[in-house]
């Protein structure tokens, strides 16, 4: 396994021709744009964009653009079923403090359907760490309802020294895209983990080796939520030991520790679930410093309970390994190798035939001659060992600084995904469209 990921690595930047994104140049052109900017809420302090997250339910689908870390709040989007959403939020009360504190976390996480302590409600997220009724993790819904879930006693005890000291902690959150999700949390500084079960407000902590619990800061930094036939993988980014940590559990508040992802710089920077090879389970996605690489989620579910402290790629069974692959360029999108591409990945169906493309954030990509600007590079990836460049996008009102690609995901409309990206640098966040794999005149009005 080891010496077909090295030949695997070794593809580079590939070349896509300019046909595949000509229709960027249309946006915030015409009045029926395939790119839609969101707009800023005056309310909102630093870094629109730098997270987004995304539900949906019953044909209704929200989006959730986050602000700088800790000191900024969230903005809610409804963007509907269709060709027309909302650009002006409707509540940027997500994390906005007021009367009772708040604090935003780097990655949030959205629920078509979360239980509350009264009721299960719809379209709901996980934003940050603060105080309602009581102080915890806080969730706040389409109906503005709000409640805290309990954490751990480190957690808990950490949260009540920020909001004594005003000194806010991140805690990263990830879920799957199931209608009854598993929410996976961390707290980097104390090298903590744990998840709640689908349909439940109780948590249960995972059991973190040894190894990964000590001597690096980028402890769960990256997280995802694979939904798998009996259960889910839980998957957590160390990009600073170049390691991804794996647990699976079979729907209880159990989990059984299942290995390590590793041997590769950088490995664990970005990562995401979702169902890339057309086999009904969410597979993995995961970034390191030059390539993105797939992984079977089903094989991953498939492993022993293991107390092994080795990382690497050789535990895994043959064909688990999907596919790998470099930065691409087109005419318009140079500048690779300092492009940080994998700084954020993401999954989505986006021409709605039952499998997965892979979404690759290159946020200091140069587009047209500005530094910086960013990009989103797509590949079908479905086929092991044949990865293909099959699209970019970008903004024709690109600007220098935005870096655009910081943040991704896959909002839900109709029949198929979009995109939903952060452009952090100069605070911007915008939906794309179209897709060069949707057969001519099947996309809907904004799709030339």
């Amino acid at each position: 396994m080891r010496a077909s990921l090295l030949e695997l690595l070794s593809f580079g930047c590939v070349i896509l021709g300019t046909s595949a994104c000509s229709w960027s140049r249309f946006d915030d052109v015409t009045g029926d744009s395939p790119i839609v900017l969101l707009e800023k809420p005056g309310s909102m302090k630093d870094g629109f964009g730098v997270s987004v997250a995304t539900a949906t339910k019953d044909g209704q689908t929200e989006v959730l653009v986050g602000g700088a870390i800790g000191v900024s709040g969230a903005a809610l989007f409804n963007i509907g079923d269709g060709d027309s959403p909302g650009t002006t939020s409707i509540d940027s009360g997500y994390c906005h403090g007021g009367s009772q504190a708040c604090f935003l976390s780097s990655l949030t996480a959205g629920f078509a359907n979360a239980s509350g302590p009264d009721q299960v409600r719809p379209l709901c997220f996980a934003v940050g760490t603060g105080t309602l009724d009581k102080s915890g993790l806080i969730v706040r819904c389409k109906d503005t309802a709000e409640y805290a879930l309990d954490m751990p006693k480190a957690a808990q005890d950490l949260l009540a020294f920020t909001l004594a000291n005003n000194q806010p902690y991140d805690y990263p959150m990830a879920t799957d895209r199931t209608d009854d999700p598993v929410l996976l949390v961390t707290l980097p500084e104390k090298r903590l983990a744990w998840f709640y079960p689908a349909k439940t407000r109780k948590f249960s902590e995972l059991s973190v080796p040894e190894a990964g619990a000590v001597g690096d800061a980028s402890f769960g930094q990256s997280l995802a939520v694979l939904a798998v036939a009996g259960g889910r993988v839980l998957a957590l980014g160390i990009p600073g030991k170049s390691e991804v940590l794996l647990w699976k559990t079979d729907g209880s508040s159990s989990s059984s520790y299942i290995g390590c992802l590793g041997g590769v710089a950088g490995m664990g920077r970005a990562l995401a679930g979702g169902n890339v090879n057309g086999d009904g389970n969410d597979d993995l996605v995961v970034s390191d410093d030059n390539n993105v690489h797939v992984i079977d989620g089903a094989a991953l579910f498939d492993l022993p309970e293991t107390a092994s402290s080795e990382c690497g790629f050789s535990s895994l069974p043959p064909g688990a390994l999907i596919n790998s692959f470099g930065c691409g360029s087109t005419s318009s999108l140079t500048g690779c190798e300092k492009s940080e591409f994998g700084a954020a990945v993401a999954i989505g169906d986006l021409d709605g035939d039952g499998d997965g493309e892979v979404i690759v954030g290159a946020p200091k990509m140069t587009v047209r001659d500005q530094e910086s600007a960013g990009a989103l590079l797509v590949y079908e990836s479905d086929k092991a060992a044949d990865a293909a460049f099959v699209d970019a996008k970008f903004m024709s009102s690109a600007e220098h600084g935005d870096e655009l690609g910081r943040s991704i995901v896959t909002p839900h409309i109709g029949k198929r995904d979009i995109i939903a990206a952060g452009a952090p640098g100069n605070g911007k966040a915008a939906l794309f469209y179209c897709s060069s794999l949707l057969p001519h005149g099947t996309a809907g009005s904004r799709c030339p």
